[in-house]
């Protein structure tokens, strides 16, 4: 079962990188949180990609992210989050701007489950 360590709010402001933004949003963490300046996936196909996190008002600039295991409800499956600042995250490869980006277990790089751990398991529903 996982353990709660606490809620990381996190809002993602209209702008330049995230057109639309994204509202505030609680977000349960249950494992450690993995903090770099760049994250480098790489995919099946052999193609790589640079995330990077992003804030500031106007053009903004890089900023720490963050990668963590988290859920979206009580009883869901975890999932594992990467998010940046208030501006997102920043694909450096292509220029694309996301609020964040959940990446699939088998994307998880090395030194990334080094810190999280592996998947929490969803804790059981208890039925009346």
């Amino acid at each position: 079962m996982g353990t709660l360590f606490f809620i990381l709010e996190y809002e993602v402001t209209p702008g330049g990188n995230v057109a639309e933004g994204l509202p505030r949003l609680g977000l349960e963490v249950l494992s450690p949180i993995w903090r770099g300046e760049t994250l480098v996936l790489d995919y099946p196909d052999g193609e790589s990609h640079t995330l990077i996190g992003w804030q500031g008002p106007g053009g903004g600039g890089p900023c720490p992210l963050r990668v963590f295991w988290t859920r979206q409800r009580i009883g869901a499956p975890a999932v594992c989050l990467a998010i940046g600042g208030d501006a997102g995250l920043r694909n450096a490869t292509s220029g694309q701007g996301l609020p964040f980006l959940a990446l699939a277990d088998s994307m998880i790089p090395r030194q990334v489950m080094e810190v999280i751990g592996p998947r929490p398991e969803a804790a059981p529903l208890l039925l009346p």
